[in-house]
């Protein structure tokens, strides 16, 4: 297995194609010279999100796509055909309308005190009308 990535396949997971839909794939996928998958996006994200980039819990696989039990499937599955895993993360995209965001309803909550502002890129003092700004 190449630790450097001689041939990336990008897979757009989403409610209509889940971890165990790519994990289907992946002897086929071997058998073609790919030697790392491309995973995007793959964290719990909003209820009813249709696109997975509104996430709300940066510490938890989508349950829509199989949750941790899918996920363990397809690096099993992997594993067995000698692929690595590459998981596309964008710490920029959550759902903030949603409460199912923790993060972000603490900060709502305690402001600039909560544990999870420095998370979050907010001007807690701007110029002009002295509301915060994100």
């Amino acid at each position: 297995m190449p630790a450097r990535p001689t041939g990336t396949y990008r897979l757009q997971l989403h409610t209509g194609y889940t971890f165990d839909d790519a994990a289907a794939e992946v002897p086929y996928l071997a058998e073609l010279g790919v030697s790392h998958l491309y995973l995007s996006p793959s964290l719990q994200a909003a209820p009813g999100s249709t696109h997975g980039y509104d996430v709300v819990d940066p510490g938890r696989l989508s349950e829509d796509l199989g949750g941790e039990a899918g996920f363990a499937r397809l690096a099993a599955a992997c594993r067995a055909n000698d692929l690595r895993l590459v998981l596309d993360l964008v710490p920029n995209h959550v759902g903030l309308v949603s409460p199912h965001n923790p993060w972000w309803w603490d900060v709502l909550r305690h402001g600039p005190d909560s544990r999870y502002a420095g998370h979050f890129d907010i001007r807690w003092r701007s110029a002009g009308n002295g509301r915060p700004q994100v």
